[in-house]
């Protein structure tokens, strides 16, 4: 028997299943076998693979920059909607995967951009970090706006404008593609015939038909049965809860002077900014892989450009419109605006940096774009602030961040001791000195005292909470605020016996019965006015008249529902009355009949107007193309979602 094995295992058969083997270890290691890869990301995307299966590029979505972005979404919708800011809707799936599509959205187009070699020049980049209004005090790019932002960032200058490059790259095919949208006057007018179109109307705004009788206990009876879901106490829970508030925290008042001298020289940078230096160039475009010749040609070509920019009267602007290759500075005249130290790096710098005066040309220099050719325009002094004029600054700042300080170990501290026991907010309170607090009872939608706190609510209802009782991790509900908290009681929804209800059950009947009793009328009244009834007969019959609407358009101040259905009713014809129901409430309808139709036209437009209504219809179809791409780009890669890490 052990020959056979051998004999079997010996052969070209056996050869080819270890080769096999070797080369999937080979590319995997062996470890693969033996160390299961555990993914964490939120979506992913893959592009075709280059070779067979292999070499396919891909890049993820992970759970953290969703959070992040989640995040900071939330944060600008609470910003925008205030009072108003639901938190509990925000959360829906559908919520999430809108924000994750956005940035599936940018990994396909970073993807593409690597396919298609597209690559940002230092100038274009630095063009648009000057044009960024987060950097610019009255306007105008400031160098001190720019190193607070990073400071706040938490990222270095390379590291900006990497992320600055790889975004811009990102969006260049997009607006290459709505660049492109163009509007006809034949699409604006019909974009004007339907969007300036008037209709006249007749309507009558039927009565809400009698009250019917007082329903017995038997009707109510049925109804409540048939409708056992309205009538059921919600869920609700009570909470404890500690809450750390930085402004109530114990922090120093005063701070020693040799503190805040050291805090004055740590940072510097700050109250004694470089001069800076204003730029322009010219570049002649040659790759960085460009054979000899090819560069040779544009270093020759630059240096002729320098010294016709050097000749006594030569208007530098006009040489860059005329011959530099920078879209993003030619039109300017290759200005590049003020340079501090660091915005580029390597041979460009230096040779900015060597000019001592204004108007003076560099000798050309190379850089991954090509041969530039540099002028200094303008030399602004630095400043500089003593630390007796900042101190005052310096102390307030340190203060403040010892309070954040205090806060921060003070949550974390918090943390970390529930860590240690989940199950019970008592002893990490008691460890930390904080007090524990107890709500009453508040149901998922609303809640008094600190339950009135949208964000409180929804992590009491989380599973987390709710059901396994866990502590919850730290929730902030505003700025140096957070609150954890510790589900201690739960009343389960419960059905509402008829008894407690019974005046609301009465209600919802009565109403039900008008709601039905009124969509009757309407419809067949509708149906005699389809048949070649006049409306002032039906208005007759139902003790109303018919109110005339001349000219009424898309915008005029009338319920929304009569608007859409006004505009949704085809235009007259003979023989084919254009009639229609409108729901104004409950048990309100009106009997809607359109009588004549206007459409819009360009007539009295002058060219002004003509022009900016043109520029607005291809803006819209550039939107709309733009996406379309995008979504086009999509198909060609593979698009893995997470839906549980969400």
């Amino acid at each position: 028997m052990l020959q056979r094995i051998r004999d079997k295992s010996s052969g070209w058969m056996a050869f080819t299943i270890l080769g096999l083997v070797i080369i999937t270890m080979a590319f995997f290691g062996i470890e693969s076998y033996f160390s299961p890869k555990i993914e964490t990301y939120s979506a992913k995307v893959e592009g075709p693979a280059k070779y067979w299966i292999w070499g396919k590029p891909s890049r993820e979505v992970s759970q953290d920059e969703f959070r992040r972005r989640f995040e900071a979404q939330r944060m600008q919708e609470r910003a925008s909607q205030g009072e108003a800011f639901d938190a509990v809707a925000f959360e829906s799936i559908d919520n999430k995967r809108r924000v994750l599509d956005e940035m599936i959205d940018e990994q396909v187009l970073a993807l593409v951009a690597e396919r298609e070699g597209i690559t940002i020049g230092e100038a274009e980049v630095a063009a648009e970090l000057k044009q960024m209004p987060e950097f610019q005090v009255n306007g105008a790019y400031s160098a001190d706006q720019y190193r607070l932002g990073l400071a706040a960032r938490g990222v270095t200058h390379a590291q900006f404008m990497a992320s600055v490059r790889a975004d811009m790259a990102r969006r260049l095919l997009p607006s290459q593609v709505a660049s492109t949208g163009l509007a006809t006057d034949a699409e604006l007018g019909e974009f004007l015939r339907l969007s300036r179109q008037v209709r006249d109307i007749a309507l009558i705004d039927l009565p809400t038909p009698s009250a019917p009788e007082a329903p017995d206990q038997a009707a109510l009876e049925a109804w409540y049965e048939a409708n056992a879901a309205r009538y059921r106490s919600p869920e609700k829970v009570a909470i404890e809860y500690v809450e750390i508030d930085a402004n109530s925290l114990d922090v120093p008042t005063v701070v020693d002077e040799q503190t805040l001298r050291a805090r004055y020289d740590e940072q510097r940078g700050r109250y004694v900014t470089e001069p800076l230096r204003t730029a322009a160039h010219i570049l002649v475009a040659a790759p960085a892989d460009a054979d000899a010749a090819t560069d040779q040609a544009a270093r020759e070509r630059a240096q002729a450009l320098a010294e016709q920019a050097r000749a006594p009267g030569a208007d530098f602007a006009a040489l860059a419109r005329e011959n530099s290759e920078d879209l993003g500075s030619k039109a300017d005249g290759g200005l590049l605006g003020p340079i501090e130290p660091g915005l580029f790096e390597g041979p460009f710098q230096d040779a900015l940096f060597a000019l001592d005066e204004p108007g003076q040309v560099a000798d050309p220099v190379r850089t991954p774009d090509g041969w530039h050719v540099i002028q200094l325009v303008d030399i602004t002094a630095g400043s500089s602030r003593s630390f007796e004029e900042v101190r005052a600054e310096i102390e307030a700042e340190y203060l403040a961040t010892e309070r954040d300080r205090r806060f921060s170990d003070l949550g974390n501290a918090l943390v970390e001791r529930i860590y240690r026991d989940p199950t019970s907010l008592g002893p990490a309170a008691e460890a930390t000195g904080l007090e524990v607090k107890r709500s009453a009872l508040f149901e998922r939608g609303r809640g008094e005292g600190i339950a009135a706190i949208a964000e409180v609510r929804a992590a009491a209802f989380a599973d987390n909470q709710r059901i396994e009782r866990q502590v919850s991790e730290a929730i902030e509900i505003g700025p140096g605020q957070i609150v954890v908290l510790h589900v201690v009681e739960v009343v389960p929804e419960a059905q509402i016996p008829l008894e407690e209800v019974a005046e609301r059950v009465r209600a919802d009947l009565v109403a039900d019965t008008l709601s039905k009793a009124s969509e009757a009328q309407a419809q067949a009244l509708l149906e005699r006015a389809r048949a070649g009834e006049s409306l002032e007969t039906l208005a007759g019959e139902v003790g109303r008249t018919v109110a005339e609407l001349p000219g009424v358009s898309r915008q005029a101040p009338l319920p929304p529902a009569l608007i859409t259905e006004a505009f949704r009713l085809p235009a007259p014809v003979e023989g084919e009355p254009s009639v229609g129901v409108v729901r104004l409430g409950p048990d309100r309808h009106a009997l809607l009949k359109v009588t004549a139709v206007t459409e819009g036209s360009l007539e009295g437009l002058d060219e002004e107007t003509r022009k900016a209504l043109l520029g607005q219809v291809a803006q819209a179809r550039a939107l709309v193309e733009a996406e379309g791409y995008i979504r086009a780009l999509r198909r060609e890669y593979t698009v893995t979602v997470a839906e549980a890490r969400l």
